[in-house]
C-alpha cells in the first residue's frame, strides 16, 4: 500500500488580544517594581551605612567612656556614699582649648532630701567660687552656717556649683541638672565674665556670637562623637597656633584669665559689646523662665568691682566717648577736692569705658534689675552694701584684692547681703526667729581662717598680677622669682602652689597644725583644725582634732559643741567619751551616762573611761554599777591613780547599806 503522508493540521496563530497585553504589561510593571525596590534597598543601605558607622562609633566611645563623665553631679563614695557631689571633671564641657580646667567647690548634699530639708544651690563665676581662697572662704559657706544656726530644726544645704572663667551660658547649661536635685532656692552672682568666660563673645573658648548656635552646641556636647570632633578641632587650632604664632591658648605659662581672652579691646557701645549684653540678657531670661516653670525661686545680685584703686586696663577714645584713663584721672581729682558724689559717678563711668571687659559695666546691673522685675525675682543690692562699707562710698582695696575679687571681709559682706534679702523675702520660712540670729561679727570672730589661708590667697593674687593685663603681654611672670617666704605658713603656701600633685591646702593645714602641737601651741593648732572644719564640713577628723586641742587647753565648754558636731558625722569613741566627761564635770550626770556608756561599749579597755564612769555612778548613788566598773578597771590597771581611794569609798557605802538593811530585818 503506498505510503500516505499525514499532513499535520496547523492551527492558525491567534491574534494578540487585550488579556495577553495586560499580562505583559503586568510583568513589566513587576520587573520595574522589583528594580525600584532593589534601588530603594540599595539607597537605604547606602544611607544607613554612615548612620550605622556613627551609631557604632558613639556606642564604642561610650563603652570606652571617651571624655569621662561630664555630668554636673556624681555620687560620692566610701564614708560619704549617702551624698552627691560636684563632678571635678565637669568643666571639660566648656574648656576644650585649655590644658587645665577649673574645679568646682567640694560641697555635698544628701542623695535623699530629708523631710525637713531646705536645699539652696549657688551658681556663678570665680567670685561665687571664692577665688583666690580655698573652700573655707566662699560667701555660700558663711551663709550656710548662718542659716543653719537660725533654723536648727531644718536640714539646711547650701551647694555651691560655681567655677572660674564661666558665664551665663554655663549657668544656663547646668540649670536642668540643678533643678533635677529638688532645690528650694537658687542664688546667682553673675555678670563679670560675659565677654571672656567660656563661650563668651570675646573668648578663646567661643563657638561664635549667635546664641542659637551656642545653645545647640551645649545640647550636642552630650554626644561623645561631638566631643571627639570638638577636641580634634581644638587640638588642631592649638597646633596651628604653636606652628605659626609660637604659642597657644592652652599653654599653662599664663593665668587662666589671660588664656581665655581672644578680643582684648571691646569698646563701650561697640557691636561686640552689644552682643555681650544681648547674650547676658537672653541667657538670664532663659534661666529665670526655666526656674519659674519649675516653681523654684531665684535670687539675683548686683555685681561689684574695684572702682577707686583699679585704673582702667585699656582706654579707647572715640568721637563720642572720652578715654577711660582720662575719666579715671578726673575722678581722682574730684575725690581729692572732696566732691565725692561726682567722683563716684566718674569712677563708675571710667570702669564702664574700660575696653578690656573684665569688670561688668553698670548696664549689666541694669539688665539684672530689669529681667528680675519681669520675673518677680529679688535682687541683692550688693553695691549698697559695699559702698556703705567703703571710705567715702568708693569701693577699692579696702574690700577688693584686685579688679573685682573680694577679700575676706568682702566675702563676709556678700553673705550678709544675701542673708538679709533672704530674710526680707521670706526664704526658708515666712518669719525668722530674731532670737536665733547671731550678729555678723560673731561669724567674723569665730570663722576658720588662718595665716596659711591668707598666705595662699596673697600668693595667688601675686601670681595673677605678675601676668597680663597687670603686666605687659608676653612678659615672663616673675612673681615668684624674688619671693622669699618669711613664715612657715608662707612656705607651705608656696609648696601648695608649686607641688600640687603632692600638697594641697588641706594637707598644708594639717602639717601646720601638727607642727604647732609638737610645740605645745594648741591654741594655734586649734585654729588650723577650725579652718579645716570650714573647708571640709562633712569630715569628722578636723572636729575631733580641734576638740582635742581645746581639751589640752582645758577649754572644755568650747570643746563641747565641736564634739557634738563631730558626733553628727561619725559615732567616734573619743567624742562620746569627752561629751560624757564634760557633762559629768558640769553636774549633768543624766546626760553624761548615755555618752560614757556608749564610749565604753566602743572601747571597753579604756581605763580612764572606766574610772570616770564609775565615779559618775558613785556620784549618782548607783554604787553597785560603780563597784562593778572598778573591778573591771583593776583587772586592766591595778595601779590606776585614785581608783583605790574611790573603791574604798564605794565599798564603804555598800557595806553600810548592807549593814543597815540587816539591822532592819526582823
Amino acid at each position: 500500500m503506498p505510503f500516505k503522508d499525514k499532513k499535520k493540521k496547523i492551527k492558525p496563530r491567534e491574534p494578540l488580544n487585550k488579556t495577553s497585553a495586560q499580562a505583559k504589561t503586568t510583568k513589566a510593571s513587576e520587573r520595574d517594581a522589583i528594580n525600584l525596590a532593589r534601588a530603594r534597598v540599595f539607597y537605604l543601605i547606602a544611607l544607613s551605612l554612615p548612620v550605622l558607622f556613627f551609631l557604632f562609633l558613639e556606642i564604642g566611645l561610650r563603652l570606652f567612656d571617651y571624655g569621662g563623665n561630664l555630668d554636673l553631679f556624681m555620687d560620692a563614695s566610701g564614708d560619704y556614699a549617702q551624698y552627691r557631689v560636684c563632678n571635678p571633671n565637669m568643666g571639660a564641657r566648656y574648656f576644650f582649648m585649655q590644658s587645665t580646667i577649673p574645679d568646682p567647690p567640694n560641697d555635698a548634699f544628701l542623695k535623699i532630701k530629708p523631710a525637713n530639708g531646705y536645699r539652696i544651690f549657688v551658681m556663678g563665676e570665680s567670685t561665687t567660687a571664692g577665688y583666690p581662697y580655698g573652700n573655707n572662704v566662699m560667701f555660700s559657706r558663711f551663709l550656710h552656717k548662718r542659716l543653719a544656726d537660725t533654723f536648727p530644726d531644718k536640714h539646711i544645704e547650701v551647694v555651691n556649683v560655681a567655677t572660674s572663667a564661666v558665664n551665663s551660658y554655663t549657668v544656663l547649661d547646668r540649670l536642668d541638672e540643678v533643678l533635677a536635685e529638688k532645690p528650694d532656692a537658687i542664688l546667682i552672682y553673675l555678670g563679670h565674665n560675659e565677654f571672656y568666660g567660656a563661650l563668651g563673645v570675646a573668648s578663646n573658648e567661643s563657638l561664635g556670637k549667635i546664641r542659637g548656635v551656642v545653645k545647640l552646641y551645649l545640647k550636642l556636647e552630650h554626644l561623645k562623637i561631638f566631643l571627639l570632633l570638638r577636641d580634634g578641632i581644638g587640638k588642631l587650632r592649638n597646633w596651628i597656633s604653636r606652628v605659626f604664632y609660637g604659642g597657644s591658648v592652652s599653654e599653662p605659662s599664663g593665668t587662666l584669665m589671660e588664656r581665655m581672652v581672644a578680643e582684648q579691646t571691646v569698646p563701650y557701645g561697640s557691636d561686640l559689646y552689644q552682643l555681650g549684653k544681648r547674650q547676658f540678657d537672653g541667657n538670664l531670661r532663659d534661666i529665670l523662665q526655666k526656674a519659674q516653670q519649675a516653681h523654684v525661686p531665684v535670687m539675683l545680685s548686683e555685681v561689684v568691682s574695684n572702682l577707686r584703686d583699679q585704673k582702667p586696663f585699656i582706654g579707647v577714645q572715640t568721637d563720642s566717648l572720652p578715654s577711660a584713663e582720662l575719666v579715671y584721672q578726673q575722678a581722682q581729682k574730684l575725690e581729692a577736692r572732696a566732691q565725692l558724689d561726682s567722683a563716684r559717678a566718674l569712677y563708675y563711668h571710667a570702669k564702664d569705658l574700660d575696653a578690656l571687659r573684665f569688670r561688668a559695666s553698670e548696664e549689666f546691673n541694669q539688665i539684672i534689675h530689669r529681667v528680675a522685675a519681669e520675673f518677680n525675682a529679688p535682687v541683692v543690692p550688693m553695691k549698697k552694701y559695699f559702698e556703705a562699707a567703703s571710705p567715702n562710698g568708693l569701693i577699692g582695696n579696702n574690700l577688693m584684692l584686685e579688679h573685682l575679687h573680694p577679700n575676706l571681709e568682702g566675702y563676709f559682706l556678700m553673705s550678709d547681703a544675701y542673708f538679709d534679702v533672704m530674710r526680707q523675702h521670706g526664704f526658708v520660712a515666712a518669719k525668722w526667729d530674731s532670737a536665733r540670729i547671731k550678729p555678723p561679727s560673731y561669724y567674723r570672730a569665730t570663722w576658720g581662717f588662718t595665716a596659711l589661708d591668707k598666705a595662699y590667697a596673697d600668693l595667688r593674687i601675686r601670681i595673677l598680677k605678675g601676668n597680663w593685663p597687670f603686666q605687659p603681654k608676653n612678659v615672663p611672670n616673675r612673681a615668684l622669682l624674688n619671693y622669699q617666704p618669711a613664715t612657715k605658713a608662707e612656705s607651705l603656701a608656696v609648696e601648695v602652689w608649686t607641688k600640687q600633685d603632692q600638697m594641697d591646702l588641706e594637707r598644708a593645714h594639717v602639717a601646720l597644725a601638727n607642727a604647732y602641737e609638737k610645740q605645745g601651741r594648741y591654741d594655734l593648732a586649734y585654729e588650723e583644725f577650725n579652718a579645716l572644719i570650714c573647708t571640709t564640713p562633712l569630715n569628722a577628723s578636723p572636729y575631733l582634732r580641734a576638740a582635742n586641742a581645746l581639751i589640752q587647753l582645758q577649754q572644755y565648754d568650747r570643746a563641747l559643741p565641736v564634739l557634738l558636731d563631730a558626733l553628727k558625722l561619725e559615732d567616734a569613741p573619743f567624742a562620746n567619751k569627752w561629751i560624757g566627761q564634760i557633762y559629768l564635770n558640769n553636774g549633768r550626770m543624766k546626760e553624761a551616762f548615755p555618752f560614757l556608756e556608749k564610749a565604753l561599749q566602743q572601747t571597753p579597755g579604756d581605763a580612764q573611761l572606766l574610772y570616770n564612769l564609775s565615779g559618775g555612778y558613785a556620784l549618782d548613788a548607783q554604787y553597785e554599777k560603780s563597784q562593778k566598773l572598778l573591778e573591771r578597771l583593776f583587772k586592766i590597771d591595778p595601779n590606776f591613780p585614785e581608783a583605790a581611794f574611790l573603791k574604798l569609798q564605794v565599798d564603804s557605802v555598800l557595806a553600810g547599806q548592807k549593814a543597815q538593811k540587816q539591822n532592819l530585818e526582823p
